[in-house]
């Protein structure tokens, strides 16, 4: 079997076992390198030794986005992190191969994927997330919905697709939780602060009657039509544009932000990992628990044994 007829079946299974689309475009696009790399030869010829030249191949490239549905080509080699983006999809398709018998011994078992490195934080601030909200104080029928959906995301650490898969049956405002169906069509409850309850009631006494269930919908074109997750990241730029800020305004830095504050204020991994759906506790500590050299400076000096006795002996000698 060819190369590309292995993708397509992977793809067509991914589909099937109702994978999120994004998850089969990454297939797609992800793998379509391999095949011209190998000429498409069939799958049952590809060695190890045809993988590890292919992972050379990513780690010395020198454009990026060169199968990319909706990205131009440009100059510069891949990240360490989009280099395991491509082994792990690589590694995928191997597993299911085998699995379906078309190979006797799985090649890409001894392909490494590179572990990213742990780079800066990407969540919001505490100062630009007061900025924006300070920006959708007014009343109007858009500034309501637009505050309730700041507040939502930075609240319930919800991903932006399942931000807008809400539907109103989905939250119960009285015990303030809100039910998510996110990344592999996974389901979480997921909570929020009366602040943010008090936003959605208020943008719920004027939201459109009898248009979509779903509760964030388009106020402008596709009126009534539920809000795409580029509808939501449309508004955020308008709103940083509107505000001026220079920081990540993103749907996903809120939910970094939420991670970040969560953990700056003692909320400990375990529980931050079921907070954010997370079956991998390694997963929210690799991509959450990221913070610069004075935050952990300043966890020190909070979390230390001999920064405890220190202000203990300066306790009992003020009290004296």
């Amino acid at each position: 079997m060819r190369l590309s007829y292995a993708v397509n079946d992977l793809v067509t299974a991914a589909i099937a076992d109702g994978r999120s689309r994004r998850t089969v475009g990454d297939y797609q696009q992800k793998l379509q390198p391999l095949v011209d790399f190998l000429d498409d030869k069939p799958i049952e010829e590809v060695t190890t030794s045809d993988l590890r030249s292919y992972a050379a191949h990513l780690r010395t490239r020198s454009t990026r986005y060169d199968s990319h549905p909706n990205r131009n080509k440009i100059e510069g080699g891949l990240a360490q992190a989009s280099v395991a983006g491509y082994l792990r999809v690589l590694r995928r398709l191997f597993r299911f191969a085998e699995g379906e018998g078309w190979i006797k011994e799985n090649p890409a078992k001894a392909i490494r994927i590179p572990k990213p490195k742990r780079g800066e934080p990407k969540a919001i601030s505490t100062q630009d997330f007061s900025s924006l909200l300070q920006a959708v104080q007014g009343d109007t029928v858009n500034e309501r919905r637009n505050r309730a959906m700041l507040l939502l995301l930075a609240d319930s650490a919800a991903r932006v697709g399942g931000l807008v898969r809400i539907r109103l049956a989905d939250l119960d405002l009285e015990q303030r939780t809100v039910y998510l169906v996110e990344k592999g069509e996974k389901g979480r409850y997921a909570f929020f602060s009366p602040l943010t309850g008090e936003a959605i009631k208020a943008w719920l006494a004027v939201r459109p009657a009898g248009v979509s269930d779903y509760l964030f919908v388009n106020l402008g074109a596709r009126y009534g039509e539920p809000m795409s997750t580029q509808t939501v990241s449309e508004v955020l730029r308008r709103l940083k544009e509107k505000v001026g800020i220079q920081g990540a305004i993103n749907p996903h830095s809120f939910r970094h932000g939420f991670a970040r504050e969560f953990l700056k204020n003692g909320g400990n991994l375990a529980s931050l990992a079921d907070i954010m759906g997370h079956s991998d506790i390694s997963v929210t500590w690799q991509a959450y628990a990221v913070f610069t050299v004075d935050e952990l400076k300043a966890a020190h000096a909070r979390y230390s044994p001999v920064a405890y006795l220190e202000r203990q002996a300066a306790n009992g000698s003020a009290a004296t």
